[in-house]
């Protein structure tokens, strides 16, 4: 296993035997839209989007998507993700440790509903405001 420190060269590693397991894109300038990049990444276990903020509920939908079933562990502090986009992670069926940004739950109701539902769904997740 190895680090691959610029994702232009990921076409150039990749290949049948290739399983991207952690990516660390804190205060890179991701969009959503380069969240359409995360398809197949079905051996994905650790995503840190810390401090990406034109990340938003789109690209995390997107994430959640793709790796659905893999993903343990997701930081979206300093994203652009709203508590809605915090209410698609229900679908994250092996996540173990999230971490969001304090700052979009409001103490509305439906904040706290969303928040309700995640421990509903996994009762183990820990969740961290930040």
């Amino acid at each position: 296993s190895s680090w691959i420190k610029d994702y232009n060269s990921l076409s150039l590693s990749s290949g049948p035997n290739f399983k991207m397991s952690h990516i660390d894109a804190d205060n890179i300038d991701i969009t959503s839209g380069g969240c359409q990049h995360f398809n197949d990444l079905k051996h994905l276990t650790h995503l840190s989007f810390h401090g990406c903020y034109n990340v938003d509920d789109h690209g995390l939908r997107i994430v959640c998507k793709n790796c659905c079933d893999s993903l343990e562990y997701l930081n979206i502090v300093g994203t652009s993700v709203s508590i809605r986009g915090l209410a698609e992670t229900s679908a994250l069926t092996s996540l173990k440790s999230l971490k969001y940004d304090k700052k979009i739950v409001s103490g509305t109701a439906e904040s706290s509903k969303v928040l309700e539902k995640l421990v509903e769904f996994n009762p183990s997740l820990e969740i961290e405001a930040v």
